[in-house]
C-alpha cells in the first residue's frame, strides 16, 4: 500500500468517525461529500509540497470530525448553569483587574497578593466547569477558592474590627463550604455520584 492509500485511508477513517455522530439521514451523504474532497486536497497543486498538502488534507479530515462534535456539546452547556457560571467568570475577572491595580497602587502590601490570588482561583472554577466538567478538580478548586477567601476576610475582619461586613462575607463562605460538603455527602449516600 502506498503512502497516498494510507493517508487516504487515514482521511477516510476520520470522516466515518465524524458521520457517525451525525444523524441517520444526512450521514451517507456527508460522507461521500467529504471524502471527494479528500483527493482533492492531496492532489492541490497549487498547495505547494507533498508534506503540506498531506498535512492540510489530514487537517480538514480531523476538523469535521471536530465539527461535529463541537454542536452537541454547545447544546448540553445552554442551561442556567451555564448562565451562572459565565457571570461568575465575569465578575471574577473583574475582581481580578481590581485587585491587579490594587497591588499596581501598593505593591507592598501583602493583603493585595492574597486577594489576588484568591480571585485568580475564583476564575479558575467557572473555566473548569465550562471547559472540563472533572468534579475532582472543580471540587478542589472551590475548597481551595473558598479556605483563601475566608482567609483574606478573616484578616481583613482583623484589620478593621467594626466592620461588620468581612464577618458577614467570612461566615457565608464558609456556610458555602459546609453546604457543599453536605451535598456531596448527600450524593455519595443517595448514589448519585
Amino acid at each position: 500500500m502506498t503512502g497516498e492509500a494510507l493517508l487516504l485511508r487515514a482521511g477516510e477513517y476520520l470522516l466515518g468517525r465524524a458521520c457517525k455522530r451525525l444523524p441517520q439521514d444526512i450521514r451517507e451523504e456527508r460522507y461521500r461529500e467529504w471524502a471527494a474532497e479528500l483527493p482533492a486536497i492531496l492532489h492541490d497543486p497549487q498547495a505547494g509540497l507533498a508534506a503540506v498538502r498531506a498535512v492540510r488534507m489530514l487537517a480538514y479530515a480531523a476538523d469535521t470530525l471536530r465539527g461535529t462534535i463541537m454542536p452537541s456539546a454547545r447544546a448540553r452547556r445552554r442551561t442556567p448553569m451555564t448562565v451562572l457560571l459565565c457571570l461568575i467568570l465575569a465578575a471574577g475577572l473583574v475582581n481580578v483587574a481590581w485587585n491587579t491595580w490594587t497591588i499596581m497602587r501598593s505593591p507592598g502590601h501583602a493583603l493585595n497578593f492574597a486577594d489576588l490570588a484568591w480571585s485568580l482561583l475564583l476564575v479558575a472554577w467557572p473555566v473548569s466547569m465550562l471547559l472540563r466538567p472533572a468534579a475532582r478538580v472543580t471540587a478542589l478548586i472551590l475548597i481551595s477558592g473558598n479556605l483563601a477567601g475566608v482567609a483574606v476576610t478573616v484578616w481583613n475582619a482583623a484589620q478593621a474590627p467594626g466592620d461588620w461586613v468581612h464577618y458577614f462575607l467570612a461566615a457565608s463562605l464558609v456556610l458555602l463550604l459546609l453546604a457543599w460538603w453536605l451535598a456531596s455527602r448527600w450524593a455519595v449516600y443517595s448514589g448519585r455520584a
